[in-house]
């Protein structure tokens, strides 16, 4: 059977409609991926997985690898990431404030994709904020297009947003590893649609534009990435997949006060 198939708001992503992750049949995992690929992220009501079938759904789609900012759940289950955000936190919540590109700063070899799986939702909070980097670079203006048409970033496990990760182990207890950067084409093609990939918390150089246009073009798609006709805002439920390809999706999770949330997360190449 076919998989019915809603977009989301503004065409950010496409809702995944009467599906069970644990009973796929190979048909069915190919069109997921092909949407996948087409919407930039897709999302899968209410599937309320245990870790093994959560996991071995991740398996269908790519491998699943170990992510070095986070503990896994268990050693039964080392690519399945915890993130849980209690009451009493203060600090910013992890992946929060700044749209972002996971792990950007690694090299061409770095996990494409990044699937969560809603297990405690508190009510009215813990949105997830997404962006399209097709819809973003279809709307640019021709001039800024030949522009950054060469253009290559410069990414940095340092930039803005380390400060979520680097609070967050700080209470974990993790000790913080050297900074990493890397360097990748602004502009990219999936399935022969170009996306913008900016990663604005991770982006601190754009190279390769003319010296006097780096610093305005740098503000200037950071800016765009961030307007509101690109923006989807998923409202979670207990059970709820999500799962994103990084090179065409932007996401940040929103701020989440007095009270919990608990995520779990599995990167896959």
């Amino acid at each position: 059977m076919s998989l019915s198939i809603t977009p989301g708001t503004n065409n950010v992503g496409a809702y995944i409609n009467s599906v069970d992750l644990k009973n796929l049949d190979q048909n069915q995992t190919i069109e997921l991926k092909k949407t996948l690929n087409e919407f930039g992220v897709i999302f899968i009501k209410k599937q309320n997985l245990d870790p093994e079938s959560y996991q071995n759904f991740a398996k269908n789609i790519g491998q699943p690898v170990v992510y070095p900012r986070l503990k896994g759940l268990d050693e039964k289950f080392p690519f399945i990431n915890v993130i849980e955000r209690k009451p009493s936190d203060k600090n910013l919540s992890f992946g929060s404030s700044w749209l972002h590109q996971d792990t950007s700063y690694l090299g061409d070899d770095r996990p494409r994709y990044t699937m969560l799986m809603g297990i405690e939702i508190p009510i009215g909070q813990g949105n997830t904020i997404f962006s399209s980097g097709f819809n973003a670079y279809e709307k640019l203006p021709e001039e800024i297009k030949n522009k950054i048409k060469d253009a290559t970033g410069v990414f940095s496990s340092a930039g803005p947003i380390a400060i979520t990760r680097l609070e967050r182990e700080k209470e974990m207890g993790i000790k913080s590893s050297e900074s990493m950067e890397a360097e990748h084409p602004i502009v990219k093609t999936v399935d022969g649609k170009k996306t913008l990939y900016v990663s604005p918390g991770h982006l601190i150089k754009i190279k390769n534009v003319n010296d006097e246009d780096a610093t305005y073009l740098k503000d200037y798609l950071i800016d765009h990435v961030n307007k509101e006709e690109f923006i989807f805002s998923y409202e979670w439920s207990k059970g709820d997949v999500c799962l994103w390809d990084n090179l065409s999706i932007l996401h940040m999770a929103s701020e989440i006060k007095n009270c919990k949330r608990v995520m779990h997360r599995i990167t896959i190449k």
